[in-house]
């Protein structure tokens, strides 16, 4: 079956900023709670993994490399943005693309219990509070506020400075009250109140470099630095000062090792391990993955910590130890579709307790490392454009930090 390549899937830089391609009915449950729904099944989902698809969600056991259950009422030719885990896990939050909604999924009966109406064009969502969710809409370049108790919009926050553009949003309890948005749109960043629900600052990266946008981010806690993407540039700020202290001559996304003393930065083939420790950001490492590596997680085993990341030109994984700072381990997890007009692809990949997990959206499965034996243990059968997943459990830390 041909599916549409998801406009989320790619990344794009072009000539006057970084422009970021992005995708962004439920029909009613079933009252008898039947398998369709799933239901009638045990109950609980913890250490299972929630795999979307265009008409199926499809419920994992990595353990076992099989589905366990499905809910499939109401899914049809669906899209997904990112999925949200709520921090005790009893709810996963997950943007559904064409009709401009956040699905609320209760893990313990496994059903769809909400349909929460947000902005268009969402594709990012995260959890800086305990009972919220964030979900951005890119055409409204604003943050929409869910009420987890209620599930309810509580609040509307215009990030961007022209009410546009594709955006993330950066939060650490470090900050406290403060978060760091990106818009693609926008020379610098928005800085959030996350307890007045506004727009309170903006810190300016024009002296860097003009007409410009920021996209990834990501937070070093042992130095006080964030890092944010800014066109082929990346903009080192002192979260106490909002100064501009470093400018680093490459850029991707970033992801923190659990120790919090690396920051591996994704620059076209090469993986980038920084000092997260040292107040110069200095580069200790590079390592090449070839086929493009993406999403990368981390697996601490003894005090060795491996990065798992899974490839965006062609079906591989790689298995990079931290120390050594080599590619110990390839795997084939499966292949996604590629638009030829890409500059840049975006694979997923998460990491769930002792698994490594990467859905192959053109095969059709998710793939299930076990991070510990370093090989791939099942290809579990899902559909064709399976793109998306979600853990429940200890995912480790990613590139919004931990669970949250």
């Amino acid at each position: 079956m041909d599916n549409p390549v998801k406009r989320r899937r790619f990344v794009q830089a072009v000539t006057g900023g970084l422009a970021v391609g992005i995708a962004g009915c439920l029909g009613e449950d079933d009252e008898n709670g039947d398998d369709e729904n799933g239901s009638e099944a045990d109950g609980g989902s913890e250490g299972l993994a929630y795999a979307f698809a265009p008409n199926t969600i499809s419920i994992i056991d990595p353990a076992d490399g099989e589905v366990v259950d499905e809910i499939t009422d109401g899914i049809d030719d669906n899209g997904w943005g990112d999925p949200k885990i709520t921090t005790d896990l009893d709810e996963i939050y997950v943007i559904e693309e064409s009709l401009d909604q956040v699905l609320v999924i209760d893990t313990d009966s496994r059903e769809i219990v909400s349909e929460v109406d947000i902005g268009p064009d969402a594709t990012h969502m995260y959890h800086p509070n305990d009972g919220e969710m964030w979900a951005h809409s890119d055409e409204e370049g604003a943050f929409y506020v869910i009420d987890t108790d209620t599930h309810d919009v509580t609040e509307i926050v215009d990030s961007g400075l022209e009410n546009e553009g594709h955006g993330k949003l950066l939060y650490h309890e470090d900050f406290g009250e403060t978060g760091y948005a990106t818009n693609v749109n926008d020379p610098g960043v928005p800085v959030i109140d996350l307890e007045a629900y506004e727009r309170s600052d903006f810190i300016d990266f024009e002296d860097v470099a003009e007409d410009e946008g920021t996209h990834y981010k990501a937070y070093a806690p042992q130095t006080g630095l964030a890092y944010f993407e800014y066109g082929d540039t990346t903009v080192v700020v002192d979260t106490d000062t909002h100064d501009i202290v470093d400018e680093l001559d490459f850029a991707g996304g970033m992801y923190l090792t659990p120790d919090e003393e690396l920051l591996g930065v994704l620059d076209g083939d090469e993986i980038r391990f920084l000092d997260a420790t040292s107040e110069d950001s200095e580069e200790v490492a590079s390592v090449t993955v070839e086929g493009g590596p993406d999403a990368l997680r981390y697996d601490d085993d003894d005090g060795t910590i491996y990065g798992y990341t899974a490839n965006t030109m062609n079906d591989e994984a790689a298995v990079v130890d931290c120390a050594a700072f080599e590619v110990v381990e390839t795997l084939e997890v499966g292949d996604i579709e590629r638009p030829e007009d890409a500059h840049h692809l975006h694979r997923t990949g998460v990491a769930g307790d002792e698994y490594f997990l990467t859905p192959a959206d053109d095969d059709g499965f998710v793939a299930v490392v076990d991070m510990a034996a370093q090989d791939v243990v099942d290809h579990v059968d899902v559909e064709d454009g399976v793109d998306t997943i979600q853990y429940v459990g200890d995912s480790g830390v990613g590139y919004t930090g931990r669970i949250r």
